[in-house]
């Protein structure tokens, strides 16, 4: 009797410690979710009214991937510690938060990612509707033709372009297994008369699609070559006691004059390396010979050591 008492003591307090972990859970959870929107929403906003890429929505983007980075390191720690956050540990309204905050941080972590919400969706943990985003997202990243159809470009003067679409003709299949509407009634909210290839009306004109063009190197280049910018580069002190090595990924656009602008970090460090590459990387200088603006990333190494 004793010991079944105990046994019932064991349960109670591992319950008690489990709900108490879980309580804080969730409220970790909420504040990030509330964080990965501070700035987006007012972005989205500035860009209708101002122009997207205007300085106001330049402005309020930046500082939102500083928020981003952020997170993206909270969520990675907290699938360290519990895995997937979804709905048996935080609730059905915070289960997606994870899934946000990587999607809307760099290729890197969305692909490291992607498996583990693949099996979060499994398990019903994470609404399965949302990985045709996740996956649309890394492979037109990456070059290669999306499967769901849910990614869009925008493009000069207004309006957008839908990325090519591996398999066409079935996408709508795709998308009623993944739980979504058809693709036309998607693209239709963007504007976009959409008809699905081997239908009457056929064929789409080119011009729905968005085709990357690949710039051909060295069409932009720094001046003085890759060494002439990571020479500049100081390791900060901080950085330094606290051993952080690697590399920090800054965003940038390159002007056809060959100066940089609207800089920011796509993926960082910390302990000063982001101030630092930030400001290497606005005083570069680039060889633009496409002589057209074009965003570009560049990564940065610390701490830098000169080749022999």
């Amino acid at each position: 009797m004793k010991t079944f008492n105990a046994l019932i003591i064991l349960i109670l307090s591992t319950s008690t410690l489990f709900a108490q972990t879980n309580k804080k859970l969730v409220a970790e959870i909420a504040a990030i979710g509330k964080a990965d929107q501070q700035y987006r929403v007012a972005a989205i906003a500035a860009a209708k009214k101002y122009g997207s890429g205007s300085k106001q929505d330049n402005e309020l983007m930046n500082r939102q991937a500083a928020i981003d980075k952020t997170n993206l390191g909270k969520v990675e720690q907290i699938i360290a510690n519990y895995g997937y956050p979804g709905k048996t540990l935080v609730g059905k309204e915070l289960s997606n938060v994870a899934f946000m905050v990587i999607q809307h941080n760099d290729l890197e972590s969305q692909e490291k990612y992607l498996t583990t919400f693949m099996q979060a969706a499994d398990k019903g943990e994470l609404d399965a509707s949302l990985l045709p985003l996740m996956i649309d997202r890394v492979r037109t990243a990456k070059g290669k033709p999306q499967v769901y159809g849910t990614q869009l470009h925008e493009i000069k003067g207004g309006g957008v372009q839908i990325y090519p679409i591996e398999d066409e003709a079935f996408v709508n299949e795709r998308r009623k297994k993944a739980g979504l509407p058809p693709l036309q009634d998607y693209l239709n909210k963007w504007g976009i008369k959409y008809i699905l290839p081997g239908s009457v009306g056929n064929p789409n004109p080119k011009s729905l699609y968005y085709v990357r063009v690949e710039q051909a190197l060295p069409a932009i280049e720094p001046v003085g070559g890759e060494d002439a910018i990571y020479s500049k580069l100081a390791y900060p002190e901080q950085a330094k006691s606290n051993n952080i090595t690697g590399f920090v990924t800054v965003e940038l656009t390159v002007t056809s004059s060959g100066d940089t602008k609207n800089l920011s970090v796509a993926k960082g460090l910390g302990y000063g390396c982001d101030e630092e590459a930030l400001r290497v990387m606005k005083e570069a200088k680039f060889n633009n010979k496409a002589g057209e603006e074009a965003e570009i990333r560049m990564k940065l190494p610390f701490p830098y050591k000169t080749k022999k």
